[in-house]
């Protein structure tokens, strides 16, 4: 048994609800109270320190972020320009190495680079063609590959496009190296996938560090695979050998939908749960692929991945199993499908909602009120990050009314149970996955370029701190996660400075000094 006193804990029962001290016995919280009613001896001083529930990212994808954290970071500010590309590529780590080694980056934007354009095979050809390189498109939807990339997955001038992406090509037919979307990327990740279980291994391992300093106790995996492996073997060989934060998976349907048998199961809910399916119902805004009401500039709408008989398909599906269906939706009228499709359904969750929309980025009154009177219990999982890091995209994509519907933070939380979380590393930020870079954005809705996005669907911080734990609990089924009251696992951070009090433009440079599991430090800060 261990007592804490002397702490500034925020409890996670309200957004203003501390206590000054808590007993922890066999990894879980036992009573929280005030220092005075504290009589047993010895006491652990919390120095006054700020305590909040161990974070949780409930939508992200660890096994891109395995791959970022030994990539190379193709954003700005390093990164301006494909000829600075070329060189942040060649100072990688593994440049030089053998054939089978990969070389890979992630992160960039086209309408961020000098040139204004995607880089090519002939680009990333200039660089190496001895070793494939693999570079993310910053929405982690698009991607480019070099010539030995392209021809590791078998992708020719003749290859035709999968179902719901496109292989880029040259005027003379040749492939450009530019995979569009998830399902074209994914010719290149199953390339190199299958070449590297070992090193993916290695990778998702060393990704344990990276969360436990951001004070990420619990992540939602929101990409697992079928191929080239199943995306529950790569954590449980992970978990085998030290790898700490719980994950949630949710595998991608149309894989699932594929499949003769059943999905597996993990054998012990500890640290891994197979939660749900994920159905992809359209693109990004930054890659104009978002499914929207308006058009683009371009005079398109964007793409629409998934019909309604597929969607509820994933349902009944969803329902039979007890699993929990995450749609992936930032367009209106991919949105607005969602509802059509579903309000009207059952639900057949109890202990968290049946539908998350992920995303939700464009929302109008209507839909909102949709959302909120529908049957179906939905919830809403957005990312501040996208407008804070991509402001310039989306005023260029969008026209001022569709801009006014994004990311209302504010009227989600009024219609539905909400959560904040990174979606990393699927945007132009070097830290994708900061939970308190995010804050600050919806506390202030100010992007990294000065604009202010949307003021008027501000939150405050203690909201905020609810969306990346007890809403991010409730809504992603992490029953004894996000708050410290009794009962609850042991899961928390000590902060270097107070968030409540601190400037809210200052928000993004609060950092972990401890993350605890279970009663247990995991994690301590040394610089």
């Amino acid at each position: 048994m261990s007592t804490y006193v002397n702490g500034h804990i925020f409890t996670g029962r309200s957004t203003s609800d501390f206590v000054s001290a808590m007993r922890v016995e066999n990894g879980h919280i036992t009573w929280i109270g005030d220092d005075q009613e504290v009589t047993e001896e010895p006491t652990i001083d919390l120095h006054q320190q700020t305590i909040l529930p161990g974070l949780l990212d409930i939508h992200t994808h660890p096994k891109y972020i395995a791959d970022a954290l030994h990539g190379v970071a193709c954003t700005p500010p390093l990164v301006n320009s494909i000829s600075e590309l070329q060189t942040a590529m060649r100072y990688s780590p593994q440049f030089g190495q053998d054939e089978a080694t990969w070389l890979e980056g992630w992160g960039f934007d086209e309408t961020k680079l000098k040139e204004h354009r995607t880089p090519t095979v002939d680009d990333l050809d200039a660089i190496t063609t001895t070793q494939p390189i693999f570079i993310y498109r910053s929405d982690c939807h698009s991607s480019v590959g070099n010539s030995k990339a392209l021809a590791l997955a078998g992708i020719t001038a003749e290859t035709p496009d999968p179902k719901g992406g496109h292989i880029g090509h040259f005027a003379d037919g040749r492939p450009n190296g530019y995979m569009q979307e998830v399902a074209a990327t994914q010719l290149l990740i199953r390339a190199k996938s299958a070449q590297n279980y070992a090193a993916d291994v290695d990778n998702m391992l060393k990704t344990s560090t990276h969360y436990l300093e951001n004070g990420l106790v619990a992540i939602g995996e929101l990409m697992g695979r079928k191929q080239p492996y199943d995306s529950l073997k790569l954590y449980e060989d992970a978990v085998s050998r030290g790898f700490q934060p719980q994950a949630a998976i949710y595998y991608v349907w149309s894989e699932v939908q594929k499949q003769a048998q059943p999905l597996v199961m993990p054998q012990s809910d500890q640290l891994l749960t197979v939660a749900g399916l994920k159905v992809f119902m359209d693109g990004s805004i930054s890659g104009e692929t978002a499914w929207n009401k308006a058009p683009y500039p371009t005079g398109q709408n964007g793409v629409q991945l998934t019909q309604p008989n597929d969607l509820l398909a994933a349902v009944d599906f969803a329902r039979q199993h007890h699993l929990q269906v995450a749609v992936h939706a930032m367009g209106d009228a991919a949105i607005q499908l969602i509802i059509d499709t579903t309000a009207d359904l059952t639900p057949w969750l109890t202990d968290r909602p049946s539908i998350r929309i992920e995303h939700a980025t464009l929302l109008d009154d209507a839909m909102l009120a949709q959302i909120k009177s529908a049957t179906m219990n939905f919830a809403l999982v957005t990312q501040p990050i996208f407008f804070f890091a991509e402001d310039e995209s989306y005023r260029h994509f969008l026209s001022p009314d569709q801009f006014k519907t994004a990311y209302r933070i504010k009227s989600m939380l009024e219609a539905a149970p909400t959560a904040l979380s990174s979606d990393a590393p699927c945007t132009p930020w070097a830290e994708p996955d900061d939970p308190f870079i995010a804050m600050q954005a919806a506390v202030t809705r100010q992007a990294t370029n000065g604009d202010v996005v949307n003021a008027d669907e501000a939150i405050s911080v203690g909201q905020a701190v609810l969306g990346y734990t007890r809403d991010a609990a409730k809504i992603g089924g992490l029953k004894y996660n996000g708050q410290l009251v009794p009962g609850m696992r042991a899961d928390f951070v000590i902060l270097n400075q107070d968030p409540f009090t601190s400037p809210s433009d200052q928000l993004g440079q609060v950092k972990v000094n401890e993350t605890w599991l279970k009663g247990q430090c995991v994690y301590v800060r040394n610089d």
